[in-house]
This record gives structure tokens, sequence and C-alpha cells, in this order.
């Protein structure tokens, strides 16, 4: 069954170069692990919610603004997409998340066989 992973991290919390790097150590570790497992289906980090633009509706018609849909100091981080055996053992993947302060949110996904052009 695939899952989707989310990141969510405070906006407001900032790194020091070192503890970064130590984080992305780690996060690298953690990848190779999902990977090497045949686990990996993808995933990204995100820039911070300040670049993003939405796009909603409006009267009818799309409304393209600047910045995230919701204000929040909790925004999405980051993202993957694994295809694990279970809700359980996607839990047991994300418990291993090295990143401490980081939520990590876990959706399952919705898979479309039956539409030849959809990517799943």
């Amino acid at each position: 069954m695939k899952y989707v992973l989310l990141f969510i991290r405070n906006e407001e919390t900032a790194l020091d170069d070192a503890t970064r790097a130590a984080h992305y150590t780690q996060i690298d570790e953690w990848f190779g692990e999902l990977a090497r497992d045949g686990k990996l289906r993808g995933g990204e980090e995100l820039q911070p919610a300040s670049t993003a633009t939405t796009i909603r509706p409006h009267e009818g018609r799309p409304l393209v603004t600047d910045g995230p849909f919701m204000e929040s100091k909790e925004n999405v981080a980051g993202f993957v997409t694994i295809d694990v055996a279970d809700l359980d053992e996607a839990i047991a993947l994300a418990k291993r998340w090295p990143y401490s302060d980081q939520i990590v949110e876990i959706r399952p996904v919705i898979e479309h066989d039956n539409m030849p052009n959809h990517p799943a």
C-alpha cells in the first residue's frame, strides 16, 4: 500500500549550518534504507511556504496569489511516497524520521489503476 509522509516544520525554527548538515546526513541514511528495502517511491524537500503560489477559485475563475493557502507557523517542509505492507509499517518508518522537531503526517494514497494517464 502506498502512503505519503508529509514532514511538517515550524517555519520560525532556524537551524545553524552544522546542525542542518548533521540532519541531512541522517536524512540521507533514512532515505538510503528506504531505497535499499524497495520501499521508496519518491520524495522532495520543499522551499519555505513563503515561496508558494496559490490558485483558488474566485467568482468562477482561477485567482493566482503569492503565498501559501493557509497562514500558519507550521508548513509542509517535504514529502516522501512509500510503498509498504500496511499502516503499521508506515508508522514504524515515520517514527525513524531523524528530524525530531518535525511532525510527520501519514496519508494513504488513492491508487487510480483504471486511469491510464494518471501518474499513480
